[in-house]
């Protein structure tokens, strides 16, 4: 979810580490941290006011969400192995490693939590890396956060809040070599990381002299080939890590190099500074935030149930109220638009009678319009015809004798007897009805028989001409 917060404790033999991890968009956060000086956990009473005072003002200062709590245990309270068992024992696995526990570990049966990740599975062995504690170890620790009102939801060790940080910011190609070295107080810690397995984990006194000299050889017999130091870059970390420690190692030309631990992918709060020193402590949180490269959790069995088992009814729920709801959602907008549409049928075949005498009406009117139109120009072509002989019976003499006349829209052809046929032209081109009037055929001279059965000497006759456009149009 946007904006999740985590809050990480990273007990340690003299010091305690407080870390305040918030996510939004894709990006997480280091808000806040801490890191205190505190007595020596022989002195239980003191020890424990101390503890609860640094945590209550850290949890009042941001008020942090209890619910959200992972805390990590000194490594020197715990075993750590890399077992290899065949691959029949991943049926029963814990089981399997709770029956062989005092084979890897000084303690008895039933005397530890512990738990483990699987690094590989091959075609006949599984490759595990399992951390045993003692129980009285954990418990005490749970009773101290009980009084203030904490239970964790995971309990690690440096090693793997520190992969799981490593990861988070960085992958390493299959050749590569990581050394992940963490220098705190008397003691280092290295882990050793080939590509994305995880090699070796280891947990050492740190000499006050030749320290180089014994992080060298432990590299050296990790069991890693000869030629494994060239290709190993070691990223050195811890509350005793300075900056210009161990200068022989970062000098040596025996290996790839030596540098700060990535931190790209975390950002820092306003006024808090890059915290190379505390790299593991930050990957505490971590797990509370995103799904993180090692699972591993020290918190007994059945609490982590517990809390497993609190949200999961209540999203089986809330899945299952989700998809009823749906469901019921879904059937009710298909039986209202089943309904909608019996309605809408049944009314279409009830109006259908109607629509069809609406069709055939229609279907008339058309008809009826289309006759109408016909008329319409029908009779303005009339009016232009009776116009035009109307107008031809005004202009020409009353001596001029036409016997014959031919229309046929746009130009008329007229044949007959003139005293004078030349006569005729000018007064036809006069007409606004008429223009380019010429004659169609040479104008003869012949003797037609008159009224009373006189003859008399007439001209033939005949001329075209085109009808005005504008009288066209109309």
């Amino acid at each position: 979810m946007i904006f999740d917060s985590s809050f990480g404790i990273d007990f340690r033999q003299r010091h305690l580490i407080l870390t305040f991890l918030r996510r939004s968009f894709r990006k997480i956060r280091l808000v806040d941290y801490m890191v205190s000086s505190i007595l020596p956990e022989g002195q239980k009473d003191e020890w424990e006011a101390q503890a609860i005072s640094l945590i209550n003002t850290f949890v009042s200062k941001h008020q942090i969400n209890k619910e959200r709590v992972s805390i990590s245990i000194p490594r020197e309270k715990v075993v750590v192995r890399f077992i290899r068992l065949p691959m029949a024992a991943k049926e029963n696995l814990r089981k399997v490693v709770e029956y062989e526990t005092s084979k890897y570990t000084p303690f008895e049966k039933g005397e530890t939590y512990f738990d483990y990740h699987i690094l590989k599975e091959e075609k006949e062995w599984i490759h595990l890396f399992v951390v045993f504690v003692k129980k009285v170890e954990v418990d005490y620790y749970l009773a101290l956060l009980k009084k203030i009102g904490i239970q964790p939801i995971s309990i690690q060790i440096p090693s793997n809040a520190a992969l799981n940080l490593f990861f988070f910011n960085k992958r390493s190609p299959d050749g590569e070599i990581s050394v992940l070295l963490d220098v705190t107080g008397s003691f280092f810690e290295m882990n050793l990381i080939q590509g994305t397995d995880w090699r070796e984990s280891l947990h050492l006194p740190l000499p006050l002299e030749e320290k180089e000299a014994k992080i060298l050889n432990t590299f050296k017999r990790s069991g890693l080939k000869e030629d494994s130091l060239s290709k190993a870059t070691f990223f050195v970390y811890g509350l005793d890590a300075a900056e210009k420690m161990l200068p022989s190692l970062r000098e040596s030309p025996q290996i790839k190099g030596v540098s700060p631990p990535p931190l790209s992918r975390i950002e820092t709060g306003k006024g808090v500074s890059r915290p190379d020193r505390i790299f593991s402590s930050i990957g505490v949180p971590l797990n509370g935030l995103i799904k993180t490269w090692f699972n591993l959790n020290l918190l007994p069995f059945e609490m982590r149930k517990k809390v497993r088992q609190i949200g999961k009814p209540l999203l089986v729920t809330l899945t299952s109220l989700v998809i009823l709801f749906s469901f019921t959602w879904g059937i009710g907008v298909f039986i209202r638009n089943r309904n909608e549409l019996n309605v809408i049928n049944a009314e279409i075949k009830k109006r259908r009678p109607e629509v069809e005498v609406v069709d055939k009406l229609q279907k008339q009117q058309g008809e009826l319009r289309k006759e109408i139109a016909e008329l319409e120009k029908i009779k303005v072509e009339e009016m232009s015809k009776t116009e035009m002989l109307r107008e031809l019976t005004q202009i020409l003499p009353s001596s001029v004798w036409v016997w014959n006349l031919k229309y046929n829209g746009k130009e008329i052809e007229i044949s007959g007897f003139a005293d004078s046929a030349s006569d005729l032209i000018p007064l036809i081109d006069k007409s606004p009805f008429f223009e380019k009037v010429e004659f169609l055929a040479p104008v003869t001279k012949e003797r037609i028989v008159i009224r009373g059965g006189e003859s008399k000497e007439k001209e033939r006759f005949k001329i075209k001409a085109k009808l005005e456009a504008r009288r066209v149009g109309s």
